[in-house]
């Protein structure tokens, strides 16, 4: 109790201190209009302390109503006092709303917790591409009539029509769940097997690539695992995913990548660590089609 006390009281130290340095971000869109489907860009841009850590939000946050395209970082810059960081974000959105509003976090860092700010709430007008049709149109209409052949023995098609649906019927119902399962399985496999292809063919240049195609090729191996296992791991962190799977190995080589993201450091270590990843989706796809296997 004592330990958990001293945590809430130093948590409170942050929270008061962090608000007496009057962190604001400012998020705004960079055009006032867009159409549906057309990248529209928000730029997202804070002051703090220097000794604070920052975080901007990624591919993985939820930006609804829009969806991620891709974002471009600025570098920091400092002083004695205050960091400056700055990222523009390219967004799409298919939704009708004439109106639509987002506002973007910044997460402050304090050990293994964080803390978000948001800036305020920023709109972009939605522009009509579709013009009204005009009500003066009139329909034109084809009074020929034609006379149709009746030579055709109907009575024969529709017996074999409902001979073929009991047949069908017949190997669903005695076959169908045995058929399934193959056939789950076997796409599992052929998905599981064009993944490794592609991915391992990435993994060589792993070492020079900038760091926007590295958090990239983390939600490629995080998309391919929630499909083979069922699981959400696209919407999940590093700790979330560890929570699921409660294996030491995998969060650590994980930890390691997000070093790599967020801080540009161990660098040397993310090939290793995406060649973990890569043999450990064989893991979640022997769970998956084991959990098939046994029918449930």
């Amino acid at each position: 109790m004592k330990k958990y006390g001293l945590s809430l009281i130093f948590s409170l130290a942050f929270i008061i201190n962090l608000f007496g340095q009057k962190i604001e971000p400012k998020g705004q869109f960079l055009q006032d209009s867009m159409a549906i489907g057309e990248p529209v860009q928000y730029s997202l841009s804070v002051s703090y302390p220097a000794d604070f850590q920052i975080l901007m939000p990624d591919s993985l946050y939820d930006y609804t109503p829009f969806e991620y395209t891709r974002k471009q970082y600025f570098p920091t810059r400092t002083d004695s006092v205050q960091s400056f960081d700055s990222v523009v974000y390219t967004l799409t959105s298919f939704e009708i709303e004439k109106v639509q509003k987002l506002k973007l976090p910044v997460f402050i860092i304090q050990g293994k917790d964080s803390t978000a700010l948001y800036a305020d709430l920023d709109s972009v007008f939605l522009e009509e591409q579709i013009q009204m049709v005009s009500d003066s149109l009139q329909m034109k209409t084809e009074t020929t009539i034609s006379k149709l052949d009746k030579d055709f023995n109907y009575p024969y098609l529709i017996a074999f029509l409902i001979a073929l649906g009991i047949i069908i019927l017949l190997v669903i119902i005695i076959f169908g769940k045995k058929f399934r399962k193959k056939w789950q399985i076997w796409r599992l496999n052929k998905r599981h097997k064009k993944f490794r292809i592609s991915f391992e063919s990435k993994l060589s240049s792993v070492g020079d690539m900038p760091v926007e195609k590295i958090e990239k090729l983390l939600y490629t191996w995080k998309k391919h695992a929630e499909f083979i296992s069922k699981s959400p791991y696209a919407k999940l962190t590093s700790k979330e995913i560890n929570q699921m799977q409660q294996n030491e190995e995998l969060y650590e080589n994980l930890k390691s990548i997000d070093r790599t993201i967020y801080s540009s450091k161990g660098r040397e270590n993310a090939t290793e660590a995406f060649k973990f990843l890569l043999n450990y989706t064989d893991v979640i796809l022997e769970e998956r089609i084991k959990v098939i296997t046994d029918g449930k």
